[in-house]
């Protein structure tokens, strides 16, 4: 009996100890320890990633920092935390914006260069439903882009607007008077001089310059070859490759099946690293307008994001 139990005594040891030896063979890894492959590898902040992947980061809405889609400070963060990911391979850009500021436009495109100098990686670029005016100039930080045939873009151009409402005012008894400290720092009251129009125009061909150079060093085309687009015209993807502006015109399917070949990405799946908002707005209908405002403002963290008038109506966003 004693024999027996010595034997079973021995044989739950051995049995022990290669449950143990098989539990540090399945802990142990490249990414080291079993604690260290449950807290993520801090050094690239995002955890440590079993295989090679494709980023996809959809651009959805108006390009501004205030649009109630688009998260441009978490879009702007999604690709420089890609730069730390040792695991990825490329990034995949979905457009649908009809444009926006070309302050964030600006910005966006220059995290894209960054990220494909930094790295090494390429950038490609889908066109969706619309991608104009300053979504046009964010493509031009892609490698290559494709469009749906049914695809709206073009409407390459910068303008700025001013408005006057002396003419209502006077017609009501009012006069708004402005004590400036020189003729050109209120433009547009009571009216427009040809000198602010001037000063203006300079503005936005300066910004325009930048917009055409982007375009010419990113798809090579000369300044006589963007000569038809230059007015600011709306173009369909037909128009928009013949012009140069995109490389090809295809379903989103086949475009996906190209980057992959083009790029040599192989079965690296697609991650999608778009931001979304913290919160869900979809509660809030007409009447908490204000609130749902109150609600951007906090998690865009901005304390001018709130611009709102009272009307006879109520609220409206300015």
């Amino acid at each position: 009996m004693r024999r027996l139990c010595g034997v079973l005594a021995a044989l739950l040891m051995l049995l022990a100890g290669a449950m143990a030896a098989a539990a540090e063979d399945a802990q142990g890894s490249e990414s080291g320890s079993w604690l260290k492959s449950a807290l993520g590898d801090r050094e690239g902040g995002h955890g440590v990633r079993e295989e090679r992947y494709v980023a996809m980061l959809a651009i959805d809405g108006e390009l501004s920092a205030y649009d109630a889609y688009y998260d441009h400070l978490g879009t702007l963060d999604a690709i420089d935390a890609l730069i730390d990911e040792r695991e990825n391979v490329g990034l995949i850009l979905l457009l649908n914006t009809p444009g926006g500021g070309l302050y964030e436009a600006d910005e966006l495109l220059h995290a894209l260069k960054v990220y494909k100098e930094l790295t090494g990686r390429p950038v490609a670029a889908y066109m969706e439903q619309e991608c104009c005016s300053a979504g046009v100039y964010v493509a031009m930080g892609a490698d290559i882009i494709l469009a749906s045939r049914m695809t709206l873009t073009g409407n390459v151009g910068v303008y700025m607007e001013s408005s006057s409402e002396a003419g209502f005012l006077d017609k009501l008894g009012i006069e708004r008077i402005y004590v400036a400290s020189g003729e050109n720092k209120v433009d547009g009251y009571p009216e427009l001089t040809q000198e602010q129009r001037a000063i203006l125009q300079a503005l936005v061909d300066e910004s325009f310059e930048f917009f055409l150079q982007e375009i010419e060093a990113s798809r090579g085309l000369t300044r006589a070859q963007m000569e038809p687009f230059m007015d600011g015209r709306l173009l369909s993807a037909v128009q928009a490759k013949e012009f140069g502006l995109i490389d090809g015109i295809c379903y989103y399917d086949e475009a996906m099946d190209a980057f992959y070949e083009t790029f040599d990405w192989g079965d690296a799946p697609l991650q999608d690293v778009t931001p979304v908002w913290e919160d869900d707005f979809s509660g809030y209908d007409d009447t908490d307008l204000l609130d749902w405002l109150k609600k951007l403002e906090e998690q865009a963290g901005a304390a001018d994001a709130l611009h709102t008038v009272r009307t006879p109506g109520g609220f409206k966003a300015r």
